[in-house]
């Protein structure tokens, strides 16, 4: 079963969006790119969930969509981590689901994500309604403990064994 382990939020400030997530709800900050400044974006984690905190909008974004903009402020992304990575790729190309073409970013910045990964990408399609999800099978767990105490979830019949 896959499941959510990131969520993007496009914001015109990722510096000070994510001051407020830390400031009010303890998220612990993994790291910023540039590393130097965050201008393009600040990435933080409640020990479960990877939290992107991106800016968009200027030429060289990436359109979310067809016939979309770059100007979306708010949700941009779902992550999902899977399984097997290959499997549900060959699953989603049997079902028609658009691929969305990955923008490689500065290789003279590489992200902890991308270290961690061993260089995986993550898959990028539109799904309904053209909204944009990732599929992973590894890397963000990792990136998470990088930064701080990762947390699993258990099932509720476990949690109370």
């Amino acid at each position: 079963m896959a499941r959510i382990k990131h969520i993007a939020l496009v914001t015109d400030d990722p510096v000070a969006t994510a001051e407020f997530y830390k400031s009010h709800f303890g998220l612990t900050e993994l790291y910023r790119r540039p590393s130097a400044t965050g201008e393009r974006g600040v990435w933080l984690s409640d020990g479960y969930i990877y939290f992107a905190i991106l800016k968009y909008g200027d030429a060289e974004a990436p359109k979310l969509g067809p016939g979309q903009t770059s100007d979306l402020r708010g949700i941009h992304h779902i992550g999902f981590q899977v399984d097997n990575q290959e499997a549900t790729a060959r699953g989603l190309k049997a079902a028609g689901v658009a691929f969305v073409p990955r923008d490689k970013g500065d290789p003279s910045d590489p992200t902890p994500m991308l270290e961690v990964s061993e260089g995986a990408a993550n898959l990028k399609y539109l799904g309904p309604d053209a909204v944009q999800f990732d599929v992973r099978q590894k890397g963000w767990d990792e990136a998470i403990e990088l930064g701080m105490q990762r947390f699993e979830l258990v099932p509720v019949e476990e949690a109370a064994e």
